[in-house]
Formats: structure tokens, sequence, C-alpha cells
């Protein structure tokens, strides 16, 4: 089956958009020279390998995977923020037990300002207890998308001649924009970049 592109109606420079990506994509690896190491009283050589992947750009334009983002880092300070929490709580409740006010507007006073930086602290760790959950939500939102929006990658064509991406009797469109539509086919359009 030949299909033309929709602006040039040529079919020679016509390539599905799986094969594209596909082929933008190679796998290398270097060995670097040999490097001395002191190691006790003698030396140790080892080389250096690095290993890695280059991308053309109009395969990274075409990538149908979104990037999705780790939340350890907001469960992590939520625990860490607790240790703090809960030494200026034990502060806190000293504070008040040693130094009772003699009125009632003295102990309100007293007990508003012992409770402020335990407030804050416990605060940060709901903020981030919060900041870890809706990222645990929107990762497995992108996740249950992906087969919906690699069904839509898969019907599209890549015209090398006119640079842009196209579904059988469709228009022509740039990579962004083809991107914009196989995240609104996942139902997570917005979420893949940077939230």
């Amino acid at each position: 089956m030949q299909i033309g592109c929709p602006r040039c109606a040529q079919v020679d420079q016509v390539q599905s958009v799986p094969a594209v990506f596909q082929s933008g994509q190679t796998t290398y690896r270097v060995r670097g020279g040999m490097t001395a190491i002191p190691a006790g009283d003698g030396v140790v050589y080892t080389a250096t390998t690095h290993t890695g992947v280059s991308v053309t750009a109009t395969a990274a334009a075409l990538d149908p995977y979104p990037v999705l983002r780790g939340g350890g880092c907001f469960l992590t300070l939520a625990l860490v923020m607790l240790i703090p929490a809960f030494v200026f709580a034990s502060f806190a409740t000293e504070v008040l037990a040693e130094n009772p006010a003699p009125t009632a507007g003295g102990r309100v006073g007293a007990a508003i300002g012992a409770w402020i930086f335990p407030s804050g602290a416990f605060a940060l760790v709901a903020l981030f207890a919060v900041l870890f959950v809706l990222r645990l939500r929107r990762n497995a939102r992108i996740r249950r998308g992906i087969p919906d929006a690699l069904a839509y990658w898969r019907q599209a064509w890549f015209c090398h001649r006119c640079g842009g991406v196209f579904l059988p009797r469709g228009e022509l469109m740039s990579a962004a924009t083809f991107r914009g539509q196989v995240e609104r086919a996942g139902d997570y359009a917005g979420l893949s970049r940077g939230r």
C-alpha cells in the first residue's frame, strides 16, 4: 500500500511514524583509554566504557512515550519532615506544661506561640504527602492512556520531504501538533510536560 503525502503528493519520502522513530535511534558503545587508579601499595589499571543511545531530532519529536516523573522525592521529604515536626511538637508540649500562663488569654497566646513551628512542619509534611499522591495519580493516568495513544500513533505517516506528519486521508501537521494529538488520544494532554 502506498500512501502519498497530502502536501507534495509524493510517496518516495513517506514512511510510517513507528519506522521513523525506530530508525532515528542508534545504540553506541565507546571504550576509553586505560586509567591508573592508586590501590594500596600498587596501581590498578582500568578501562572506561560508555554506552548510550543517540536519538535524532525527528525521532525525539515523534516519541510517543511521555515522561513519567518519580514521586519518591516528595515521599522522602514528607518522611524526613516528620522528625522535626515531632521534635517541635514535643518542645511545644514541654514549654506549655512547664510555663502555665495565669490567664486564659495568656494561655491562648502561649499555645499559639508554642505551636507555630510544629504546625508549619506538619503542614509541610501534608504538602509533600499530597504532592506524592498527585504524582502517583498523574503517572497512573498516563500509563492507562498509553495503549490508546500508541494505537493512534501507529496509524500516522511522516513525509521526509515536507517534514510533517499525517494520517491517511488527513492533513499534514507538524510533529508538535501530532504529539499533542497523540496525548489527546491517550487522554493525558498537558500532563506529560513538566507537571
